[in-house]
């Protein structure tokens, strides 16, 4: 039983969830903002060019700040999935003036529409922010979106992480961070990598992989 079962039920908590966590979570990363000590590692690349910003789900609280020391005016879509958690990741992004484009990763499920938009955006010179393992894991896995996006856009792909001196990790499967208020915070954004469309898509995918897992060790 979960903690909040003997008080209301499911369909209830899933609604208030569903109504108000973004606010929540938008009302919280402002007071973590406000409070903590903010360092910014920008490349030069993405202050003077459209890029797409790889970052693991576990890490997208913060990253509305990154983006918005880039750009003073928003410029980017995101790709989120089509389930609940998707809807509340649009809310709270929205809120930044970044704008949603709902998918899966299954091609029945809105995956394809997904994909469509998303190379569509980035050719109209826009940027674009997924997480490649989301949205239901596993833990840092690399999905075949963001490659094709990359690949058949030719837009780099910037590795982004948010590493707070003190956080919580919440119990889930994307180990979602939460920086702890009046707290030092490292907002990386990296150097693009970029991918051919003549490339294979298993090479893509150990390229992302050993590029992320440089960012990781910033």
């Amino acid at each position: 039983m979960a903690p909040l079962d003997r008080y209301m039920s499911r369909e209830t908590q899933k609604k208030l969830r569903n109504g108000y966590l973004h606010a929540v979570m938008y009302m919280f990363s402002k007071l973590c903002y406000k409070t903590c000590r903010n360092r910014f590692h920008i490349s030069d690349y993405a202050n003077s060019n459209s890029f797409i910003a790889c970052l693991w789900h576990g890490n997208f609280l913060m990253m509305p700040y990154l983006y918005r020391k880039v750009r003073s005016n928003p410029n980017m879509v995101f790709v989120t999935s089509a389930h609940d958690d998707g809807d509340i990741i649009e809310k709270y992004f929205a809120k930044f003036g970044l704008e949603g484009i709902r998918g899966s990763r299954g091609i029945d499920k809105g995956g394809a529409k997904a994909l469509i938009k998303a190379i569509r955006a980035l050719r109209e010179g826009k940027d674009l922010a997924i997480t490649p393992d989301g949205p239901k894991g596993p833990y840092k896995s690399i999905a075949n979106g963001i490659l094709l996006m990359a690949m058949k856009s030719g837009v780099g792909i910037c590795g982004c992480r948010v590493k707070p001196s003190r956080f919580w990790q919440m119990k889930t499967w994307d180990k979602f961070c939460i920086p702890k208020p009046f707290s030092r915070i490292d907002y990386y954004l990296g150097e693009p990598l970029f991918l051919t469309p003549d490339m294979d898509i298993e090479e893509a995918k150990d390229k992302l992989a050993q590029y992320m897992k440089k960012i990781d060790e910033l």
